[in-house]
Formats: structure tokens, C-alpha cells, sequence
């Protein structure tokens, strides 16, 4: 089991008129523990919205993330707080 797994994840977000834009559909990695790993890309591709929900600032609207084998949207506040330091 890797220590970081983002399993089908999606994030809308919503304009005018509920417009929806996708920063990110459909994203699916594996980091395992000891990898290094880069993000890169083109301005508006998703890098931002990506990083934020790595760091459990913000939530996926779709797919799953888990971390070291736990579904990080069953965690706690305080217990992604404690994970985050």
C-alpha cells in the first residue's frame, strides 16, 4: 500500500450561473514512502488545487484520498491538523 493515494479524484468549482469548472478530473497517483515527487505544469492546469488537497486544506468533490491506508475524509478535523504538522 503506498503512503499516498489519490484514487479517481475530482474538483469542481462553481461560477456564475453554476457553471462548473474541473481544476482536476479523474486524477489517479500512488507516492510511496521515501519518494520524492514533482508537480508541474502550465498556469491553470490544477498544480494549486492538487497541492491543497494533498494537504487536506480542501476536499475532493469526487474520488478518494487516503493516506498511509486511511480514507482521509473519515479523519477528524484535529486529526488532519495533527497529520498536516
Amino acid at each position: 500500500m503506498p503512503l499516498i493515494r489519490l484514487d479517481g479524484i475530482g474538483k469542481v468549482f462553481k461560477g456564475d450561473a453554476d457553471e462548473e469548472t474541473w481544476a482536476l478530473n479523474d486524477v489517479t497517483v500512488d507516492i510511496g514512502r521515501g519518494e520524492y515527487v514533482s508537480v508541474s505544469g502550465p498556469s491553470g492546469c490544477g498544480k494549486s488545487t492538487f497541492l491543497s488537497l494533498l494537504a487536506m486544506h480542501d476536499t475532493p468533490t469526487k474520488g478518494r484520498y487516503f493516506l498511509n491506508g486511511r480514507a482521509v475524509d473519515r479523519l477528524t478535523p484535529a486529526e488532519k491538523a495533527r497529520l498536516r504538522n
